[in-house]
């Protein structure tokens, strides 16, 4: 017993030892050559200052300075998270023991974590006040990444397991938190990694859109605006610090909690039971989504009057259909939804792609080269817990108003999900496949190739469905803050101009393609994995 007691101790000790110090030499490595790289090649027009430019600014700022404002965020950031995961946690449970309502919850999950924070921040600030409207954006930055890691974790389970508490009289209770709840904790614990930086990230947006008094997000709007650019770098770093506490925190925790955890199912096609492909199957997936829809229209309906929202700023599914149909304008509205809606699709689609394929050639290089993990792990998640809303304009100044920047805003967005998913799945290839491979004397990039990587295809799909409306929301970030084009900046441009129909057929518009997106990647993947599953 004392053994088993000092195990989590070692494990922690491995963690702080070897590890500290590959992510300190990773983190050096880092920094002198950002100072190099500024102080000899560029420093973006002014628009990227020195690390020692930084680390001035904060000296002469002083400690009180960024840590009272980040008390403020770390507050609301935790009541988001507690909130927006338990919530998460609760209905994934709900949607595996209720099959028939695992779609209309993914759905409505999906649009929970797609609508567009410049459309309903404004909305918030009329609707709640104090540190609410902050707590909920920080809650929906997480609902979604945690729901979908826990659904896929409670149907990732090994089936004889399930079959043995059946033989022995058990039912869905008991199959769920004896065996299912169990076995989904590291996919879990996969999510909360993710959540916790983006609940930061969530609190300081909802201080970013206004409607409070202090916090990190109301420094970083001042500090824009009277255009201190070393001291908008500062409140970026010390949200970075920040999440990267959550994020070791919650690795930590998983470590300790799930000691066992150390493999992954190589039955890549046990997933497959839930998604017939017959036409059968085909039927009722389109009549969920239509069900699912028919959801989606009468939560909206119900929130516009459970809420008391004015008529002038709410706009029901009734006055969107007008706007459409109207006689008059409806033509000339639909063509300029048509317009904006592809320049969102590409910007999408170019972000999803290039930051998926960097985070798989990154895991790859971690999973090859553990002490490269070990030390630019760290950078990685700084890269995800930076605000991106504050981060934007400096991204267009260094980058230009272009697609390149649309390109950067929508890669580093969608990049941290996938490389930790990736990271994780990559590392937990179970240990007898990776020993038949070195029997056969397969090289370790074969290995990977040919076992490693095909186990992690359910770790990459459930990357792909997290990061898809994460490319939706860079691309609607990208339009509002850099090229003044596309449905994000429509939307703040109706809000600023009252246009109330116009505003919310585009987020009814957002929300439709953030479906048809997550529906596309599912189909994929149902191919996919049925062809490695034969």
């Amino acid at each position: 017993m004392t053994a088993l007691a000092l195990r989590p101790l070692d494990r922690l000790r491995a963690l702080n030892g070897s590890g500290f110090l590959h992510g300190a030499a990773g983190l050096v490595v880092v920094l002198l050559l950002w100072q190099l790289a500024v102080a000899f090649i560029s420093s973006g027009n002014g628009t990227i200052p020195s690390p020692l430019q930084i680390a001035r600014q904060m000296q002469a700022d002083g400690f009180r300075f960024y840590a009272d404002a980040a008390s403020y965020t770390v507050s609301a950031a935790l009541r988001g998270w507690l909130w927006g995961n338990g919530l998460a946690i609760t209905l994934a449970l709900v949607a595996v023991a209720i099959p028939f309502l695992e779609r209309p919850i993914l759905q409505l999950g999906i649009v929970s974590y797609c609508l567009p924070i410049v459309a309903i921040g404004p909305l918030m600030m009329i609707l709640f006040s104090g540190d609410t409207p902050k707590v909920v954006l920080a809650g929906l930055s997480v609902f979604f990444t945690t729901l979908i890691g826990t659904v896929t974790g409670l149907r990732h389970v090994d089936r004889t397991m399930l079959d043995l508490v059946h033989g022995f009289g058990g039912g869905t209770r008991h199959k769920l938190f004896k065996v299912r709840l169990i076995s989904a904790l590291p996919h879990l614990f996969a999510a909360l990694r993710i959540a916790a930086p983006a609940a930061v990230l969530g609190a300081i947006v909802g201080e970013y859109m206004g409607g409070t008094e202090t916090g990190l997000g109301l420094m970083l709007v001042n500090s824009q605006q009277a255009m201190e650019i070393p001291r908008t770098w500062a409140i970026a770093v010390v949200a970075s610090v920040l999440a990267a506490i959550a994020y070791a925190a919650t690795s930590v925790a998983a470590r300790l909690l799930t000691p066992w955890a150390r493999e992954m199912s190589a039955d890549i096609g046990s997933g497959l039971h839930a998604n017939s492909g017959g036409a059968g199957g085909w039927a009722m997936a389109i009549a969920s989504a239509l069900g699912s829809l028919g959801l989606v229209l009468v939560v909206w309906w119900a929130i516009l009057r459970g809420f008391s929202v004015p008529p002038f700023f709410g706009k029901g599914p009734l006055e969107v259909w007008n706007y459409l149909v109207d006689p008059l304008m409806g033509a000339q509205n639909r063509i300029q939804l048509m317009r904006e809606a592809i320049v969102t699709i590409r910007d999408s689609a170019a972000g999803l792609v290039v930051g998926t394929v960097a985070a798989i050639v990154v895991a790859v290089a971690f999973n090859l080269w553990g002490g490269v993990e070990r030390a630019f792990m760290g950078v990685a998640i700084a890269l995800r817990s930076i605000p991106l809303v504050a981060m934007a304009p400096l991204v267009t100044l260094v980058f230009g108003r272009n697609m390149l920047a649309v390109v950067m805003i929508g890669a580093i967005v969608t990049f941290f999900p996938t490389l930790v998913n990736m990271t994780l799945a990559l590392a937990q290839t179970p240990a007898r496949s990776r020993d038949l491979m070195r029997v056969f004397g397969a090289s370790r990039f074969r290995t990977l190739m040919t076992v490693q990587i095909p186990s992690a295809l359910p770790a990459l799909f459930t990357s792909l469905r997290t990061a898809a409306p994460l490319a939706i929301t860079g691309a609607l970030l990208a339009a509002w803050l850099a090229t003044g084009k596309g449905l994000g900046y429509a939307i703040v441009t109706t809000a600023a101009v009252s246009d109330y129909e116009g505003l919310w057929a585009r987020v009814a518009l957002t929300t439709a393609f953030s479906i048809l997106l997550y529906a596309l990647i599912g189909l994929v993947e149902r191919l996919v994995l049925k062809a490695y599953a034969n």
